[in-house]
């Protein structure tokens, strides 16, 4: 089973690029695997409702690969690569009329405890055993990543706004605050190909949260609050664009 859908690139998730922006991007990604869970019964509405769960994003990774442009027709594909006893592996492709690919995307998810925030194995929300796996188009996987020497380099709180349903700082959010401390010419010279993110901990409203990165060239970011690690990211970006 594939989640397929076309729809055309919106204003406003271009950014001050040519195109699809890599928060737009990853909106795009979250809203399809939503969705792709919505049409067999297992999203965060019904497992809520039914079985005190949610489902919580582990990891997100995208390649940005070519530009998909504003109002341009896209599809859009999110369809299962592994599952295990605790987490679901989905990969989402975004394409361009033509077939070649915009965007590559990975998500691994895996349910908690509404009360406690505890994983719990996906068979507790009785997800469906016969569910369809596809060797993965993306050619990558997430990988092990660690930073040393970060420096602090932003600090912000947890605004309102960047809650979503299940109470914490929405996944695509941490990326836009770190994405945040980059100027618009460092986008324009040389545009994100590729981030990986893994989630560690959440983030709750009013929260304040730091961003620490490295002063090289290995693109590592650590967001943590207070000693303790929420999140941490690794951005790869194109190089001499122009």
């Amino acid at each position: 089973m594939k989640y397929v859908h076309k729809t055309r690139v919106p204003f406003s998730q271009t950014g001050a690029g040519e195109g699809l922006s890599v928060i737009g991007a990853a909106q795009i990604v979250e809203d399809s695997v939503c969705a792709f869970f919505a049409s067999f019964g297992k999203d965060n509405v019904s497992l809520s409702t039914n079985y005190n769960a949610v489902w919580v994003f582990v990891k997100n990774k995208f390649q940005m690969r070519a530009v998909a442009r504003w109002n341009e027709e896209i599809t859009v594909e999110t369809y299962f690569t592994e599952i295990t006893k605790v987490t679901a592996v989905v990969d989402t492709v975004i394409k361009k009329a033509s077939g070649e690919i915009a965007v590559f995307a990975r998500s691994e998810s895996c349910v908690v405890d509404f009360s406690s925030f505890k994983i719990r194995r996906i068979s507790s929300v009785e997800f469906p055993e016969n569910m369809a796996v596809y060797p993965s188009a993306a050619g990558f996987d997430f990988t092990r990543f660690s930073g040393e020497n970060l420096s602090k380099i932003y600090k912000f709180t947890v605004p309102s706004t960047s809650i979503d349903g299940c109470r914490h700082l929405n996944n695509v959010e941490y990326l836009r605050f770190i994405l945040n401390t980059f100027s618009v010419s460092q986008e324009l010279e040389n545009p994100v190909f590729e981030t990986e993110i893994h989630y560690v901990n959440q983030a709750l409203e009013s929260e304040e949260i730091t961003i620490f990165c490295d002063k090289g060239d290995s693109g590592i970011f650590e967001l943590k609050n207070g000693e303790k690690l929420v999140a941490k990211c690794k951005i790869t970006r194109k190089q001499n664009k122009r």
